[in-house]
């Protein structure tokens, strides 16, 4: 078994992405392409350029700011939904546990509001995790680029998600979303 270095800052050039984004390499922390799980804790909100940013943008966190700036804009400019795509696609073992017990709407990730959800979601797959995530804020699924680009239809399709526990639809708790990007929000049946 492997195991993660625990060498704070180590850091290494990681290969090129599979070529979702413009992205030709990255600086990774040696800890993180270690390990043998990755273990995501975000909170659930919403976002102004990707609409909705559980758990799989949380993998911005991993690329070093010291190495990138603040707020890694060389993600954004390489596509903000290719990238979150292309950071997924080299985690396979990656493990999301969402917070949404007070999360987060309106213009996140910085000017947002509290939203209580009291809900956690967590999975071994973030693109079924992100897709539940969305289906409880009123967001669909379909409509968020990096959701389609990692899961296609068929993989982000609520019928073929298996849940545990309560459904979606039963905790479904409306995020507000700014003006831009409320064509995302899903449609009521």
């Amino acid at each position: 078994m492997r195991r993660a270095p625990a060498i704070a800052g180590a850091r290494s050039i990681w290969p090129p992405p599979p070529d979702i984004s413009r992205l030709r390499s990255l600086y990774l922390p040696h800890t993180v392409l270690g390990s043998d799980l990755l273990v995501s804790m975000p909170k659930m909100k919403t976002h102004h350029w990707a609409g909705a940013t559980p758990s799989m943008k949380n993998l911005f966190g991993i690329v070093p700011g010291g190495v990138y700036g603040w707020p890694k804009n060389v993600l954004h400019w390489a596509g903000i939904h290719q990238s979150i795509a292309d950071l997924h696609s080299l985690f396979p073992n990656h493990f999301a546990i969402v917070d949404g017990i007070v999360g987060m709407d309106g213009n996140g990730p910085i000017q947002g509001r509290p939203k209580p959800a009291g809900v956690i979601v967590s999975g071994h797959d973030p693109v079924a995790v992100d897709a539940t995530c969305c289906r409880i804020m009123q967001i669909e699924p379909s409509r968020i680029e990096y959701l389609t680009l990692a899961g296609g239809l068929e993989g982000i399709a609520e019928e073929n998600i298996q849940q545990i526990g309560e459904k979606p639809d039963s905790v479904e708790t409306r995020f507000d979303l700014i003006m831009e990007l409320r064509e995302l929000r899903r449609a009521r049946a």
